[in-house]
């Protein structure tokens, strides 16, 4: 019984040592941690956010996905809040996305299953990127704040 006492004592001990000298870089999220991870120094970013309207108004459990001009590749994807609003983020929540020209795709999920699929209600009718009409353009230096993107399910 004492042997028992004594090995919970000194597991305790060793666990609340090993907490305190945890690895506290972990939890940095700094620019320059984030370059010491990536290996290099990291692109500018400007702050772009709104709000998605369907059929007028705001819209919960919409997906927009962010593409290069005439490029296949997704580069970004963010979710509507409950009020309808979004941001975009790079390396850190809601930092902002690097200067360019893009166009931007949705699909409104409002109940997405756990892999993230689910019934998309606009019913793919903005989920095309090379067919979208909705472009963004982002230009070092100039945060933007409402952008927002009016879609209807008509």
């Amino acid at each position: 019984m004492v042997i028992s006492r004594n090995i919970c004592v000194v597991c305790l001990t060793a666990s609340m040592f090993a907490a305190g000298c945890a690895d506290k870089s972990k939890e940095d999220a700094t620019k320059e941690r984030i370059e010491q991870l990536a290996g290099g120094t990291l692109s500018d970013v400007v702050a772009v956010r709104g709000t998605v309207f369907i059929d007028g108004a705001a819209a919960e459990g919409v997906n927009l996905m962010l593409f290069k001009s005439g490029a296949p590749q997704q580069v970004a994807t963010t979710r509507t809040d409950a009020d309808g609003k979004y941001c975009w983020s790079t390396y850190g929540n809601c930092d902002g996305i690097p200067a360019g020209e893009y166009s931007v795709a949705f699909t409104h999920i409002p109940k997405p299953k756990k892999n993230d699929s689910g019934v998309d209600l606009l019913k793919g009718k903005y989920a095309n990127s090379r067919s979208s009409k909705f472009k963004l353009v982002v230009e070092n230096g100039k945060p933007q704040e409402t952008v927002n993107y009016e879609l209807e399910t008509k």
